[in-house]
């Protein structure tokens, strides 16, 4: 993949897609600092991997990270904005309280990171967003959370469209997964293996399931690597074919 002792952040680090792309570019040869609100991973922790304590809504937070980087390593290569948080509300019952929450998270993190991103990364690099299919094509069901991944869609072209015209040669390409067995698909009383959303994605799936984090963190690792170095501004749906079917 070519990521060798590139220095990397990956933002929502403790489980799903943040840990298993933890866990990639790590074995990949990457120096990786993965971040969240605290260091209890949801799964096995990856060993050389440094923790850094972030609120992705805070500004303050965001340039600590940069100044502990920076000082530490003398680069940055890569960023992963990463973090999220899903509310499955119905536009009858989203609350502008629940829908400030998911966009704090989900649109104003990435933003403060692709701002600090394009502070830190000195020459090339490349920044990946993780939005989601329901930025793409909304349903019935969590409108804030498919408003907030879908202003992701749009900061990731317009970071792109900025690089190119400043010709720092940085890339910025976001993933755009459908369902995936992590934690935030584990709603509480609703019995995952009967949930007929989940039932009707496995249907329109390649594999007949869902994914899995490590579906998502090899393409992930894809566009931070120099053979996707003729990508930018794309949004890669990686969702077993849901948005085709």
């Amino acid at each position: 993949m070519q990521l060798k002792d590139k220095v990397i952040i990956v933002t929502g680090g403790r489980g799903g897609i943040g840990l298993a792309t933890t866990r990639k570019l790590t074995e990949e040869g990457a120096q990786v600092v993965w971040t969240d609100l605290n260091d209890e991973v949801i799964g096995e922790p990856v060993e050389g991997a440094i923790f850094f304590q972030q609120d992705v809504g805070k500004e303050a937070d965001w340039l600590a990270l940069e100044k502990f980087v920076l000082e530490k390593f003398g680069q940055l290569d890569g960023l992963v904005n990463n973090a999220g948080i899903y509310m499955n509300h119905s536009i009858f019952d989203t609350s502008i309280e629940s829908y400030r929450k998911l966009m704090r998270v989900n649109a104003e993190g990435p933003l403060l990171g692709c701002q600090m991103a394009l502070r830190a990364i000195k020459s090339g690099g490349a920044i990946v967003n993780t939005a989601s299919v329901a930025g793409i094509k909304p349903g019935p069901l969590a409108i804030a959370y498919g408003m907030s991944k879908a202003a992701v869609l749009n900061l990731t072209e317009a970071v792109a469209t900025q690089c190119i015209y400043v010709k720092n040669g940085i890339r910025c390409n976001a993933v755009c997964p459908g369902a995936v067995d992590t934690p935030m698909t584990h709603i509480e009383g609703i019995d995952r293996d009967a949930n007929p959303l989940l039932q009707m994605i496995r249907q329109r799936s390649i594999t007949g399931e869902i994914a899995e984090a490590s579906d998502i963190a090899n393409v992930i690792a894809f566009l931070l690597s120099d053979q996707s170095a003729y990508v930018t501004g794309r949004s890669i749906a990686t969702d077993g074919g849901f948005l085709i079917c």
